[in-house]
């Protein structure tokens, strides 16, 4: 669980999910990275990727992610 973890530790200031409080850390988690990965265009299918983190608890990482910064 740590990929979820580790990609939206970083957003939580920004993302205000107070409404979803009721729910699982694990799913705020999955919805706080999926958040992420809509607004800032990440690699891979956001939607596909959140489907997957409701089932198994954790962002898939190696198919979901922030784009390389190009030098």
């Amino acid at each position: 669980m740590g990929g979820a973890k580790a990609a939206s530790d970083s957003a939580a200031s920004e993302w205000d999910d107070s409404h979803n409080a009721d729910l699982p850390e694990w799913k705020r988690r999955c919805i706080r990275t999926y958040g992420e990965c809509q607004e800032d265009g990440w690699t891979g299918s956001c939607y596909a990727c959140f489907r997957y983190c409701e089932g198994q608890q954790e962002w898939p990482i190696d198919k979901c992610h922030r784009r390389k910064e190009e030098k």
